[in-house]
């Protein structure tokens, strides 16, 4: 796992995984396990209140689900099967997949030509996906505002996905990319750590660049094609 320095860290990853998706079911096992207790001693008043907290907790099991399968792909990317890639083709097609969230959000994204890189289209249609979807979903008041550009860089090409939502303070600069830093109710937190595992695995860095207040930038480098 290229993006774990140690087995330390993929234990933690693992056991966090278990802690995040045991507490969940937990929750369903739980309000499962009272309402057949109150549904034999004719309790109803709960019911509706018992039934959310299930839905709750087996939705963030599905969540947290997903985001593990999306995890276990990002690490199936073999460098050996690279083609070019053309990365404003895949905007184009995650505007197009996203078009109702977008639309619903009042958002807009700005996109050029992109320079040609080395890669795996669905795994780089991912990364793009995942860094609209943050912006989607960490915006603030005002209609997201996302431009995604690029430029020559010494690794190859160093393209920037920047919105306008609240920013981040500086020591959140490094955690959003662990796993689960970041869950809700919408994803299991899960998005930039597998954004970083897949640009790691094209040989490039991810990180992000932000301040309170002042929108975020997602930077990452490609090698060019």
């Amino acid at each position: 796992m290229e993006g774990f320095k140690s087995d330390q860290e993929i234990s933690e990853f693992l056991l966090r995984a278990c802690h995040d998706v045991r507490s969940a079911a937990r929750t369903v096992r739980t309000h499962s396990e009272l309402i057949i207790k109150d549904a034999a001693a004719g309790k109803t008043a709960d019911l509706e209140l018992r039934a959310g907290f299930i839905v709750g907790g087996a939705s963030r099991i599905d969540a947290l689900t997903n985001g593990l399968a999306a995890f276990a792909i990002a690490l199936q990317t073999d460098p050996l099967q690279f083609q070019a890639i053309r990365p404003d083709v895949l905007v184009r097609n995650v505007i197009l997949k996203l078009g109702q969230e977008l639309r619903a959000a009042s958002a807009e994204v700005q996109y050029g030509e992109l320079p040609p890189v080395s890669g795996n289209a669905d795994r780089l249609m991912q990364v793009f996906e995942q860094l609209l979807r943050n912006a989607l979903v960490h915006r603030g008041e005002a209609p997201p505002r996302i431009s995604i550009q690029a430029g020559k860089h010494a690794e190859g090409w160093l393209f920037t996905v920047r919105d306008n939502g609240p920013g981040l303070e500086a020591e959140s600069l490094e955690s959003v990319f662990k796993p689960f830093e970041r869950l809700n109710s919408t994803g299991a937190g899960m998005g930039l750590a597998i954004c970083r595992e897949i640009v790691q695995r094209h040989g490039g860095r991810i990180w992000a660049e932000s301040t309170p207040g002042g929108g975020t930038a997602i930077c990452f480098t490609l090698r060019g094609e």
